[in-house]
């Protein structure tokens, strides 16, 4: 069932703003009504809106320096008579209402948000925004719009300003009506499946709480969130032969995330857990069973909660009891229970288990000796940072990932370990083209194709030919993608030729889904140098790779990488099309 926004506005001053915003809202299916929704249809126009608001979700509530027509005194009498209670819930109200202040139909519209306890977001339109062209405000109702927005802040509604229509509709969409909407898509989705209330409610909040995600990535984690929950929380059968502390902390913890507690969850669980590491001399077999099951539990509530960083803590916790008085023991804990959560997170597309990975792989490099320890832990954060950091919007995790690979290559040196040193230097590479390709300048691309040049003076085809082959296609990609920036094909023909020596050793026999990444990477190298020349004769190879790599991916199970491709595809069958005369 949609969520229902009322939207509250003086239309003569706001009516583009309100516009925008339903159409916005109704496009994220919201039902939006306004007050011209129940005033054209004539009678008692308050007790319509009251209705409407009373089982509403929200209500958005413009102020500017109108403030509308008066409420109806009869209506006003008669809403009053029907709710006794009104003028003792909003005090700030009721004093104005006893000075004989006239309060019109849309400051109302606040008051009965507040009063049926709806979410309210009250925004105020700055100085300079636009307004409409009916707008026409007197002394009179800038002052009292004033005096409504102080009662207002007297009953705690603070506004928060806006600049434009555009703004406007981006400041609600990231408020709690994100809220909303995601809680919606949450209870939607756990419609008929054992799934309980509070855990919905706790657990889309976190989600939409999530800033690097947009609505379709918050959908993704709140399927992933609800597919832990009923899987590990409601759906694993406690073992019997667990200690009654155990089974008490279980029980507690499942009461606690089903009303939106997972935090107080998560603190039963790690207080039972302690009491039962307090009896570990006594019942050692016993104690480590109890808590795996608790710490693993503790873990699962915290992925369902989209808190990685608490899942990570849950998992070295668990790490500390059962392998502490074994460093080595506990740190190929870590190492297992990192890449299980990588690889997760890398093929399931769940940003949660990559945090919770990067948090592992911190605290394994924490306690990493110098050298080759250290180097490989700062190389595997590196990765995690580097795959996390392709999903999000901004630059910081890739940055990290570049300082992290860097800080490794003062440990793995060329000298000392040749091979670890040339991968960590791809890694490298991979990391800066991502970086370059959010960049306008071409710097980052540079000090990629520098870090692939590196990495293949020692990773060659003789030692080790896959591995070589794989850097190739790598540095092919740096060279595509700074070839596309500029005007000749010097760079494009380079990254042809860097590719055709990748498909020396990514054999179609050998290494089908390789071969194809490869050959649809110089379809679209071709396609660009085909624009670019004039040559028909390349434009028809460009299609013809990138048809053949995209069913290749397709029967291999790699959807993304032939969904990439055949987004491709219809631009490279247009240049052909256009140089074919076609």
């Amino acid at each position: 069932m949609p969520i229902s926004v009322f939207l509250s506005t003086v239309s003569d001053e706001f009516r583009a703003y309100r516009d925008l915003l339903a159409h916005d809202l109704t496009r994220h299916n919201v039902a939006v009504k306004a007050q011209e929704d129940f005033k054209d249809l004539g009678g008692d126009t308050l007790d319509k809106l009251d209705v409407y608001i009373a089982h509403c979700d929200a209500v958005v509530h413009l102020v500017g320096e109108m403030c509308g027509a008066a409420a109806d005194a009869g209506q006003q009498r008669a809403l009053l008579a029907k709710y006794s209670g009104l003028a003792g819930k909003l005090p700030p109200l009721a004093e104005a209402l006893r000075s004989g202040v006239a309060v019109s139909y849309t400051q109302w519209e606040a008051w009965l948000a507040l009063y049926h306890g709806k979410e309210l977001y009250v925004a105020t339109a700055d100085k300079d925004a636009p307004r409409g062209p009916n707008y026409a405000p007197t002394e009179a109702s800038k002052l009292a719009q004033q005096a409504h927005l102080a009662r207002l802040r007297e009953a705690r509604r603070y506004p928060f300003a806006f600049t434009s229509p555009d703004n406007l509709a981006k400041q609600v969409l990231a408020s709690g009506i994100l809220d909303l909407l995601v809680r919606d898509y949450a209870q939607e989705a756990a419609r008929g499946r054992d799934v309980a209330e509070g855990f919905i409610r706790e657990m889309a909040k976190r989600v939409a709480g999530d800033k690097a995600l947009d609505l379709d990535g918050m959908k993704q984690a709140v399927r992933n969130a609800i597919e832990i929950y009923e899987k590990e929380i409601a759906g694993r059968p406690v073992e019997t032969n667990l200690d009654d502390i155990v089974s008490r902390a279980l029980a507690r913890a499942k009461e606690q995330v089903d009303k939106g507690q997972s935090s107080l969850a998560r603190a039963t669980l790690r207080r039972a857990a302690e009491e039962m590491r307090r009896e570990e001399e006594e019942r050692r077999e016993r104690y480590a069973a109890g808590v795996t099951a608790l710490y693993t539990r503790e873990r699962d509530i915290a992925l369902a909660g989209y808190d990685g960083d608490a899942a990570a803590a849950a998992i070295v916790a668990l790490g500390q009891a059962v392998h502490g008085a074994n460093p080595a023991a506990f740190a190929e804990f870590l190492r297992s229970e990192a890449q299980a959560l990588y690889g997760h997170g890398r093929d399931r597309g769940s940003n949660v288990h990559l945090v919770a990975s990067i948090a592992l792989r911190r605290e394994l490099l924490s306690r990493a000796a110098a050298g080759d320890d250290r180097g490989a832990a700062g190389n595997h954060l590196a990765i995690a940072l580097t795959v996390l950091g392709e999903r999000e919007s901004g630059t910081a995790r890739l940055e990290e990932a570049v300082k992290a690979y860097r800080a490794a290559l003062e440990e793995r040196t060329r000298e000392r370990v040749p091979l670890d040193w040339a991968m960590t230097q791809n890694n490298l590479g991979f990391a800066l083209r991502a970086l370059g390709e959010r960049e306008s300048g071409t710097a980052r691309l540079e000090e990629a194709i520098a870090a692939f040049s590196a990495a293949l003076e020692e990773m060659t085809r003789e030692r080790v030919p896959l591995n070589w082959a794989t850097t190739q296609n790598n540095f092919g990609n740096a060279l595509a993608t700074l070839g596309e920036r500029e005007s000749g094909t010097g760079r494009l023909e380079q990254a042809v030729a860097t590719y055709r020596a990748a498909l020396e050793e990514r054999t179609r026999e050998r290494v089908p889904l390789e071969w194809a990444a490869s050959v649809a990477n110089q379809g679209v190298a071709l396609m660009l140098i085909a624009d670019r020349a004039n040559d028909a004769g390349r434009a028809e190879t460009a299609v013809g790779q990138i048809e053949t790599a995209c069913e290749t991916l397709r029967d291999g199970g790699q959807a993304p990488w032939a969904a990439y491709f055949e987004a491709k595809l219809p631009e490279a069958q247009a240049i052909r099309d256009r140089l074919k005369g076609r």
